[in-house]
């Protein structure tokens, strides 16, 4: 989902950065963000919230394994979607929790450019939950050896829809 989504959401879920993006024919930098579960005492129904979220998350996600030349992303099913992506809303609450803290400080290193810090913390989450898609592209991408260079900005750009 998107910042402004999150913002009016916060009280009521979990969130995790997933990844600061642009889209085809917009200059407009725009983080995205994943509803991982609701907040005890929120009216939400929860369920069918984070059913609608993850289809959300799973666009971008696949979008975002799209993006990414000649890496490893698993094998796409009948709709061309990624295996690698899955619903995290089954996993306890402190897991998810584990997983956002080492994801989060993996992607704050990811967007500074230092891969090797991102890349530690990538590793770490992935021990967390070995199926996590988010995780799991980061990770290439950082093994890869996507150098940030001297423009980098940790934003990843789709060039087409």
């Amino acid at each position: 989902v998107s910042g402004t989504t999150r913002e009016g959401a916060q009280e009521a879920f979990r969130f995790r950065h997933v990844a600061t993006i642009t889209v085809p024919g917009k200059a407009q930098v725009l983080p995205v963000y994943e509803p991982l579960y609701a907040i005890s005492g929120s009216d939400t129904s929860a369920d069918e919230e984070l059913e609608v979220s993850s289809i959300a998350v799973h666009k971008v996600g696949t979008r975002l394994l799209r993006s990414v030349d000649s890496l490893d992303v698993g094998t796409p099913d009948s709709k061309g979607n990624s295996t690698v992506l899955h619903c995290l809303k089954s996993l306890p609450r402190l897991t998810l929790d584990t997983l956002v803290e080492f994801y989060e400080k993996g992607l704050g290193h990811f967007g500074s450019g230092n891969l090797e810090e991102a890349t530690r913390w990538f590793e770490n989450a992935q021990r967390t939950v070995a199926e996590d898609g988010p995780t799991q592209v980061l990770l290439q991408l950082c093994r890869a050896g996507r150098t940030p260079g001297t423009t980098w900005d940790g934003v990843i750009r789709f060039e087409q829809k």
